[in-house]
């Protein structure tokens, strides 16, 4: 025998009244969660919504119902409810499927990809003002949240915390390689085997390493620093990490050797636990002229 397929056309066997889905019954009335219908519905409210807001008739067009929808008590008890849910484990990104997730994060970046085609994301329409302002306060938020030792990275362990630099790292680099992140055209191109490196003198550090047979990563992780120029909480990618010796090296030239933002930086990397070196032009020379002593150096060696 044939089986019935749901008559709302997605070629699913119907179970329940000739319908694949239902999604409540009460006496005889039901509702049907067929996919197709599921899907012409939400584009029916969704055309009814746009025309509606092109008129104005959009309740959150009035200025009323949006001073009452967002008041600050609302929002108050909205987030206390979303930090209730969230401690239990019932947030929807919380109990959605890894494929469910997985296409909701696509068709979010499509939206917004398509909103940044046309130049109506808020950020393309802010001001330099309204722009550093915001960049402010985010900075401040942190800065108290740091000291207040709420920031959630302060509470990881030293192996955590480098796992979490790891991952943020193969982010951008993968975002860099598919051109989601733009570098500056600024900077120098110095090409040496797989990697494109920003100036000579980091070449020349690169062939040092490999010379001595030191592994390295080049721009492998993020690092938080606290930038006293601006009061704020910056982050900084150092130029070499060397594995084996949890170490760092950031090759600077005369301009930036000695600079303010150049010691803020590697205050920061020393105080998340690894040895900072800095290369600058009396560094570069030695690599021709005393290598030896950058090897002890690097290793901790006493000379």
């Amino acid at each position: 025998m044939r089986k019935q397929l749901c008559k709302g056309g997605c070629g699913n066997p119907a179970k329940f009244k000739g319908w694949c889905k239902i999604k409540w019954v009460s006496g005889k009335k039901y509702a049907t969660g067929c996919p197709v219908v599921e899907k012409r519905r939400g584009n029916s409210i969704s055309k009814f919504r746009i025309a509606e807001a092109k008129v104005g008739k959009n309740p959150m067009q009035n200025p009323e119902t949006c001073r009452r929808n967002h008041s600050i008590i609302r929002n108050k008890r909205a987030a206390e409810t979303l930090r209730k849910l969230g401690k239990l484990g019932q947030l929807p990104q919380q109990t959605e499927s890894s494929e469910l997730k997985e296409k909701r994060r696509k068709r979010v970046s499509r939206s917004l990809k398509k909103v940044w085609a046309n130049h109506l994301h808020p950020l393309q329409n802010e001001t330099t003002e309204k722009r550093q302002a915001r960049h402010l306060k985010i900075a401040h938020t942190l800065e108290k949240l740091a000291a207040s030792k709420k920031l959630f990275v302060q509470n990881m362990s030293s192996e955590q915390r480098k796992a979490f630099g790891r991952k943020i790292s193969a982010t951008i680099r993968r975002k860099i390689k598919n051109g989601t992140i733009k570098l500056s055209p600024g900077w120098k191109k110095v090409p040496y085997g797989k990697f494109v490196l920003r100036s000579r003198w980091e070449k020349e550090t690169a062939q040092f390493l490999d010379k001595q047979g030191i592994d390295w990563e080049y721009e492998c992780m993020v690092v938080p620093y606290f930038d006293t120029q601006r009061n704020c909480i910056a982050n900084t990618i150092p130029d070499f990490y060397l594995p084996k010796y949890s170490t760092f090296i950031e090759v600077k030239s005369n301009g930036e050797f000695r600079s303010v933002k150049t010691r803020d930086k590697l205050n920061g990397v020393r105080k998340q636990g690894y040895r900072m070196m800095l290369f600058g032009k009396k560094e570069i020379d030695k690599i021709e002229t005393q290598p030896e002593v950058l090897l002890k150096m690097i290793k901790n060696e006493k000379s």
